[in-house]
């Protein structure tokens, strides 16, 4: 008989003894992780295999519940015929609401639990099919109110766009800006569920990537994802947390929200590890260490994803990478005219170095990026037309990709070493269901040590719990150790002002402290009188508060001097022309810039994408606030209003009713044209009522945009 081991590294299966031997055996282990590997590797090797043998399978595919596949496979069969029984299963696993839709056999579990009103969190392997169970309940269009929480914006499109058919009944809601009617969709980020004042009661509530929600996690946005749950939950909605796999979940967590933890290593995708190695069985390092990885690239056929350390090190070796292909003559351009090409010339520069790799099928993926570059790069990837994507850890930690191989460079997401649950993450992202049954997992360094992760929530555990969460949990919920703690934090406030300092979602001690200066020193403060635009020396001098009191404590004059100068240069110029001159300066300034307008455009899209389109605004929101309270309960005269800046800043300079298309992957270079059209309608005041405007004013608008331009308009309006 034949070997599991043997017969999962097999191409093909012809014999029929080895498959009814095999099947005999896979019967008695259906329910296993074992079981489930063999029929998977049977489904990515089912060309070849036995055709007498394939009806035996076919019962099999049925037992484990892999419904997706039977159905699938069984329509391509007409030799088999379904009992009345197997016709029974089968049609309970069906969506009476997804046209052609089938269930697994978990997912069906889920499924009726949500069906039976239940409140139930999923830890489940990235491939179990975690946001199709999302669709269901949008299709049943039972709920009125839906919030799905997302953790980047790149995750909001994504949703957006599987969700847009639900459009001629729910309203899409995916930026603050945007009107809410009866029936909505909510789809934001926990920041922006928080910016909502009169956000109507939540009917049914989603929280992806629910881990993110842990202190263990260590992420920048854990206070604004716990504050949006207790903002939420305290209307009581049915809700699904949704998480890759975890071992538990906060115990308090589950009894507070009457929640169900369900957990499963269920997965309809094989993953194979492979160690890269030298001779002596040791880690690689240095130049032998990327000839391998080079090496290895270049025999992939199928679609290959390397992750990396940061954008500096994804940068870094796609090029060195190209090098090597040029050297062995097999640097073959792939993709001649991509209509994006026009637009990198015409708004980055014809000499960016991301041009040059995706001509030759090379993709680098990183948090810095325009969000709709991101989300071209996503599409020419799983399209087949970049064979090769350096990725950080924002793809990992981002979209769903279609992708053979993972292969894993580094061993740490900037200096912070992966976990094990990083690294379950990062492997998962290999093989996707009914498009590569096998994922293939390279890895050139040592797997962390397996650890458990139990999900705590600050919010409800109050155990090591930043101020930020605990002065925003409701007083009869605080547990006795932080009723002391939370009393200091309120202490000499009056409650308007503990309001404001709650909303604005940053550090308690710093805003109490740069309060305080503005009221010892409102004398000396007049720079901080500002509205519209700033003058540099205005802009300059109010950053330096804010990184002083709100950030990591007093920075050089000449940081505070570079960010200003950086942000009204992107408010007053073309996004080019900033980039010129930043690359004249490094021209100038050194001579250690080898590359100075690729430095440029990388410093200028980070600046762009972190401080321009988060950090600055969200500063200026917090001082702004606090000295508008002075100045309205101390009789000073004061014109501040730093919203005009602010919004320009983050939103490209595009008119603020046309800004949710940013969210829905229009470049703001085509957004400024639109706005521009001649005459716009009176009514044109919403996303509705700008998609209508957009449509009905088509020939002129498309006259004016680049194919590029064109076509993701075209995909933002009609998705």
């Amino acid at each position: 008989m034949i070997t599991v081991d043997t017969f999962l590294e097999s191409t093909s299966f012809e014999d029929f003894n080895d498959n009814w031997d095999l099947a005999k055996y896979t019967g008695s282990v259906i329910d296993t992780i074992e079981g489930r590997k063999i029929i998977i590797h049977i489904l990515d090797i089912w060309s070849d295999v036995n055709s007498e043998a394939k009806k035996i399978w076919l019962d099999l595919i049925e037992r484990a519940g892999f419904y997706p596949y039977f159905v699938d496979k069984v329509k391509k069969n007409s030799d088999y015929n379904f009992s009345v029984q197997s016709k029974i299963r089968t049609s309970f696993f069906k969506s009476e609401f997804l046209p052609n839709v089938y269930f697994h056999e978990e997912q069906k579990e889920i499924e009726r639990a949500i069906t039976l009103e239940k409140n139930i969190a999923v830890s489940a392997p990235t491939s179990f099919g975690k946001s199709l169970l999302i669709e269901e309940f949008v299709a049943r269009k039972k709920f009125n109110n839906i919030l799905i929480i997302q953790p980047t914006l790149a995750l909001i499109d994504e949703t957006r766009r599987k969700l847009q058919k639900y459009s001629n009944y729910y309203n899409l809601v995916v930026n603050t800006g945007q009107m809410f009617l009866e029936k909505n969709i909510f789809i934001l980020t926990a920041e922006r569920v928080l910016e909502y004042e009169k956000l109507p009661p939540i009917d049914f509530f989603v929280i992806d990537e629910f881990y993110k929600i842990s202190n263990r996690r260590n992420d920048s946005r854990i206070d604004a994802l716990n504050i949006a749950l207790l903002k939420v939950m305290k209307n009581e909605p049915q809700a699904m947390f949704l998480t890759p796999s975890v071992d538990s979940l906060s115990e308090n967590f589950r009894a507070k929200y009457n929640v169900e933890f369900y957990k499963t290593d269920y997965t309809l995708v094989n993953t194979k590890f492979e160690k890269i190695r030298n001779r002596n069985g040791n880690t690689l390092s240095g130049k032998r260490k990327k000839e391998k990885l080079f090496k290895l690239l270049s025999e992939q056929s199928e679609p290959s994803i390397v992750y990396v350390k940061s954008p500096n090190e994804a940068y870094k070796l796609s090029k060195l990478y190209l090098e090597y292909l040029e050297n062995i003559d097999e640097a073959v351009i792939l993709n001649h005219d991509l209509d994006i090409y026009e637009w990198m010339d015409e708004n980055i520069s014809p000499n960016w170095q991301l041009k040059k790799l995706l001509l030759h099928g090379i993709g680098t993926h990183n948090g810095a990026l325009p969000r709709h570059i991101v989300t071209s790069e996503m599409e020419l990837f799983n399209s087949g037309k970049l064979k090769v994507l350096f990725a950080t850890v924002s793809l990992i930690e981002g979209v769903n990709t279609v992708a053979k191989n993972m292969i894993i460079y580094n061993k740490s997401k900037g200096k912070i070493p992966i976990d094990f649950f990083d690294f379950s993450n990062i492997s998962g992202r290999a093989g996707r269901m009914k498009q590569h049954y096998t994922g293939n997992v390279y890895l050139f360094e040592q797997e962390p040590t397996p650890e458990k992760f139990i999900i705590d929530v600050p919010a409800i555990d109050q155990d090591k719990v930043s101020d930020e969460i605990l002065i925003n949990i409701p007083d009869s919920d605080v547990n006795v150790n932080g009723k002391e703690r939370k009393d200091n934090l309120n202490s000499g406030l009056d409650p308007d002002l503990i309001n404001i300092i709650k909303k604005n979602l940053i550090s308690i001690k710093g805003q109490k402290d740069l309060y305080e200066y503005i009221c010892t020193n409102i004398k000396q403060l007049d720079y901080l009188k500002w509205n519209n635009i700033p003058t540099y020396d205005q802009l300059w001098r109010t950053l330096d508060l804010c990184y002083t009191f709100l950030k990591s404590g007093k920075l050089s004059d000449h940081f505070a001097q570079g960010r200003a100068l950086m942000a009204l240069k992107l408010v007053k110029y073309p996004l080019f022309k900033v980039i010129l001159e930043q690359t004249e300066y490094y021209r100038k300034k050194s001579k250690k810039y080898l590359d100075p307008e690729n430095t440029a455009i990388d410093f200028v899209l980070k600046f762009q994408r972190n401080d321009a389109s988060f950090e600055i605004p969200k500063l200026l929101a917090v001082i702004e606030s606090l000295q508008k309270y002075y100045f309205d309960h101390n009789n000073v005269e004061g014109n501040v209003d730093y919203s005009t800046f602010s919004s320009m800043l983050e939103n490209e300079q595009t008119d603020e009713k046309f800004q949710f298309l940013i969210d829905y992957g229009v470049p703001s270079s085509a957004i400024k044209k639109i706005s521009q059209i001649d005459n716009p309608e009176s009514n044109v005041q919403n996303a509705s009522s700008i998609i209508t405007f957009i449509k009905h004013n088509s020939k002129r608008i498309y006259a004016k945009l680049l194919p590029y331009e064109q076509r993701l308009l075209n995909n933002a309006i009609e998705s």
